[in-house]
């Protein structure tokens, strides 16, 4: 199961917050969750969660995923009942205005949606994403770059439906049946723990021209991209997307 929390902050008092403050909030409601959970959640190097703030307005929209049946019952209780949350190095308190929460429910509802959806699909990268590969960072979208990420996280997400491709040729082929229609991208810097991090942000069109399987698994796999976020540190506030 996917589910995806969306929490208006409300700050007590005048501040100046920022996306970064996305990984303080992580740590704040690790603190409420059963220690085991907060012990494991970064073992196998993809974690049960993804999460981005967005300051805008008077308040901030926190969207916090969900990623299977282990952060579901530890962070579900806490995200369900709390009702403000204190950054002790910002000196910030933030209330719970409001918070929406919807669901789904499998792989076979993921991949239905993928089927139902248009050939279209924006990702709006609302938070700095970026890619790593031999140790350099990449911080331009590709087709390719994108699907590879969501793979990963698909794979860790649902251990019993996995994507098997051993070779690379499948991933190929899917990027391949990808084009890009639009793009309104810049560059964005993510500041965490004292490093900076190259990254962009933007509007990014993808034209799914795929057939068949294909097209339904490309198709959930964009969809996917709501949920589990693309790209590197996405439980660290980076990566964040909405997929229209």
């Amino acid at each position: 199961m996917l589910t995806q929390y969306r929490l208006t902050l409300t700050p007590a008092a005048p501040c100046r917050p920022r996306s970064e403050w996305a990984y303080r909030l992580y740590a704040a409601l690790l603190e409420r969750a059963p220690a085991r959970f907060g012990a494991g959640a970064h073992r196998d190097g993809v974690t049960p969660v993804s999460q981005f703030l967005v300051p805008g307005g008077d308040g901030l929209l926190w969207t916090v995923n969900l990623l299977g049946e282990e952060s579901e019952a530890a962070l579900v209780p806490v995200l369900a009942s709390a009702e403000a949350f204190h950054l002790e190095k910002d000196r910030a308190d933030l209330a719970v205005a409001s918070r929406t929460a919807e669901t789904v429910a499998d792989v076979e509802d993921l991949l239905l949606r993928g089927a139902h959806h248009g050939e279209l699909f924006r990702l709006g990268f609302r938070t700095a994403a970026a890619f790593k590969s031999r140790g350099q960072y990449l911080n331009l979208p590709t087709a390719r770059l994108i699907l590879q990420s969501l793979v990963k996280k698909w794979n860790g997400c649902f251990p019993d439906c996995p994507i098997e491709d051993e070779d690379g040729e499948g991933l190929e082929a899917l990027a391949a049946g990808l084009r890009c229609r639009e793009f309104r991208l810049q560059n964005r810097m993510y500041y965490l723990k004292g490093s900076s991090i190259p990254g962009f942000v933007g509007d990014l069109t993808l034209e799914n021209r795929l057939d068949g399987f294909q097209r339904d698994l490309t198709g959930a796999l964009l969809l996917f991209a709501g949920y589990a976020g693309v790209g590197i540190k996405t439980a660290l506030g980076m990566g964040g997307v909405d997929v229209e």
